[in-house]
């Protein structure tokens, strides 16, 4: 288990909290650990016995007898692909009064409350411990969600005694040490980390790391996970806690954050994406020694205001104020949710720390189980999944189409290397690639349109071959991915000239150089400020390709920023792709623009060009909101037209000069239905088109 720091954030609240006045304090670097035996050593022993007499003499003692405080919170629940772009479904927001009695009585009363959706959901209650403060570090047992996602998990610092007969649960060993100055205070304060694993894997337990004060042994924060005998709801991925705590008048430490975060996906089925709550309180507003009533333990724990009461709060902050605090200010724009799980796979490295079934059904999206197009016409598909460990994952997939008659395969193998690093192996044979220079729709919609409307949005081409890759992550959304391999690229033909409904004649199907390639790949993706609110992420991608039939480097660059001024109900998006090829002029070397995807109101892909940019500005903002949004952009691109002879085999050139288009529509039920007129500038026409929102295309 690596020796992690613990965060900047955790030190300034401890610091901010340390008495009523508020004032700060300095931090002085870290101590060397010390060198120890590792886990289980004595001096990691003695820390541990010391902490788990300080949590029984606190709950009987009463140097503090009482105190009040306010929470406020949110409750954020997103999808959370694999691979992608997170989308918000929903967000609550919340308000308590907290009352807390020695000996251990804790009574919570909620008194503001509100929810916003962004996602046609059927209304749900989330559980207590989503709303409500965790009392001084859970009791005995830690249970989540009431116990319904996480039971029979003993406290690592619960009492026990050696020589009771009773059995040690975890193995315990020290990390750094640090040390803060506090006002009028000769000492600093010396906080410790504790790492913690449970000695038998397969029962119930958490793996995680404490901080405690060497001075009172208290508890100062706690960052965990648990064992995969933890979860009882069989679509628990992982539950991880974060509690964070602040020292007030010297003595008492008390809780500062909390921040529940639990993550599920469909039981049984590998669908490469899975849903998140992520409840986040924070506590201020402290009063200790604050008399209560008497009566406060005959009270219910958790008691509410009337709705409208709740409805009526004045919060401090609004709904989507704290999303960049908590973590969240990109959710709805692409992300690379891969990192909290390349974490927690390191953490728990040798220990299953997933709920979820070792072997599942594998779906990438709907349309790898059934699709439709002019190169294939029905294709049905289904794969599997395997977790031989915690950090390895096998896949595998197959399928058919009745078109040509041709499988298609595909297995990869990954393995977390180390929190940052992730190695991937990965076989295939006919993957089916795009010349596009941005996809044009979901493949849903895709085959929709080929079924009615003659057209399928994609111009494929065949890929088989092999790769070795490696992926390394960095800080919030950053990565940079590099492989090698060997790839055969074949043409596709059109296997159905026109539509089953409607008899619509398809475009035809462009060609590619059919030959072998060494391929070598490298690629980063980078966060961007946003000014004003939102996020921003910039992509950069290079593949170079040798062969019998020519060689060359395409580099593909994207952009997106996106402000939204007062939360999601208002948005201004900017984005673009540009693509470039040098070497041979091999007709993959070459991409498609034109119409939806790229630049409406301009025939669907009729430019073509070795170098090709695309981008637009569009605004939106509720009207009737969450239920008609309305949109509006200006869209511009340019091609050069690339190798004469390859734009007469695909019927496409250059744009004249730069092309442009204007765009409005509306956006229905949370802008999942997009509707848009366009008309195109310099060569172009009007089109009206139906879409989804492109943050769901990589599902369907």
């Amino acid at each position: 288990m690596p020796d992690f720091l613990p965060p900047v954030a955790f030190l300034v609240s401890a610091v901010a909290a340390a008495a009523p006045s508020g004032v700060g304090a300095g931090q002085l670097p870290p101590t060397p650990a010390v060198s120890s035996a590792g886990w289980d050593a004595p001096e990691a022993r003695d820390l541990v016995a010391r902490a788990r007499v300080a949590r029984a003499e606190r709950a009987a003692s009463a140097e503090l007898a009482s105190y009040t405080a306010r929470t406020e919170g949110h409750i954020y629940f997103f999808l959370d692909p694999e691979e992608g772009g997170r989308h918000l479904l929903r967000v609550d927001q919340i308000a308590a009064d907290v009352r807390w009695q020695s000996p251990g009585v804790l009574q919570q009363h909620i008194v503001g409350e509100r929810s916003r959706r962004r996602f046609p959901l059927r209304e749900f209650a989330y559980y207590l411990d989503r709303f409500t403060l965790v009392p001084h570090g859970f009791g005995g047992e830690i249970r989540i969600g009431s116990g319904e996602d996480v039971a029979g998990v003993e406290h690592p610092l619960a009492a026990w005694r050696a020589g009771s007969g009773a059995e040690e649960v975890y193995h315990f060993r020290l990390g750094s040490t640090l040390s803060l100055f506090l006002p009028g205070e000769e000492e600093p304060v010396r906080i410790r980390e504790l790492f913690v694993r449970p000695r038998d894997t397969s029962r119930p337990g958490i793996l995680g790391v404490i901080h405690l004060d060497l001075t009172t042994a208290s508890i100062v924060r706690m960052a965990f996970t648990f064992t995969s005998a933890s979860y009882i709801d069989p679509r628990n991925d992982r539950v991880q806690v974060e509690l964070d705590y602040g020292l007030w008048e010297g003595r008492h430490w008390l809780a500062n954050s909390q921040r529940i975060e639990v993550r599920r996906e469909v039981p049984g089925i590998d669908l490469g994406v899975g849903t998140v709550i992520r409840a986040v309180l924070e506590v201020r507003d402290y009063e200790l020694d604050a008399a209560g009533p008497d009566d406060l333990a005959l009270l219910p724990p958790v008691t509410f205001e009337p709705p409208a009461e709740r409805a009526a709060y004045p919060f401090s902050t609004g709904v989507y104020d704290r999303m960049e605090t908590h973590g969240l200010g990109a959710v709805v724009v692409d992300t690379d949710p891969e990192e909290l799980r390349s974490r927690a796979l390191e953490w728990a490295r040798d220990i299953g720390s997933s709920g979820l079934s070792p072997v599942r059904f594998h779906l990438e999206g709907f349309s790898s189980l059934l699709r439709y197009n002019r190169a294939e016409g029905l294709s049905l598909g289904a794969g599997g999944s395997y977790h031989p460990g915690p950090a390895m994952r096998v896949r595998a997939r197959a399928g058919y189409a009745f078109g040509s008659g041709k499988p298609r395969l595909a297995m990869g193998f990954e393995e977390v290397l180390d929190a940052s690093w992730t190695l991937r192996l990965e076989g295939y044979l006919r993957r089916r690639g795009d010349l596009g220079l941005a996809p044009g729709s979901s493949p849903l919609v895709s085959s929709i349109g080929a079924l009615l409307l003659g057209e399928d949005y994609v111009d494929t081409y065949w890929m088989s071959g092999g790769r070795v890759g490696f992926d390394r992550r960095g800080s919030g959304r950053s990565r940079i991915t590099f492989g090698f391999g060997l790839e055969r690229h074949t043409s596709a033909s059109r296997l159905v000239t026109s539509s089953p409904f409607g008899d619509r004649a398809f475009r035809g199907v462009r060609p590619v150089s059919e030959a072998e390639f060494l391929r070598l790949d490298a690629g980063t993706l980078l966060d961007l400020p946003a000014p004003g609110g939102g996020a921003g992420v910039a992509e950069l991608s290079a593949a170079a390709l040798y062969g019998q039939a020519g060689g060359g480097i395409g580099i593909l660059a994207g952009i997106e920023e996106r402000w939204r001024p007062g939360g999601p109900s208002r948005e201004i998006a900017l984005s673009g792709t540009g693509w470039i090829w040098l070497g041979d002029p091999l007709p993959q070397g070459h991409r498609l623009m034109g119409g939806r995807g790229t630049l409406p109101g301009h025939a669907y892909r009729g430019y073509a060009g070795r170098v090709a940019v695309a981008g637009g500005l569009v605004g939106s903002s509720d009207l009737i909101g969450p239920f008609v949004r309305a949109r509006a952009g200006v869209h511009l691109g340019w091609s050069d037209g690339g190798d004469p002879v390859v734009g007469r085999s695909w019927a496409a050139g250059g744009t004249p000069g730069i092309a442009g288009a204007v765009s409005a529509g509306l956006g229905l039920g949370w802008d999942l239905i997009r509707v848009a007129l366009a008309r195109g500038i310099g060569g172009g026409e009007w089109q009206l088109w139906m879409s989804l929102d492109p943050g769901l295309w990589d599902r369907m």
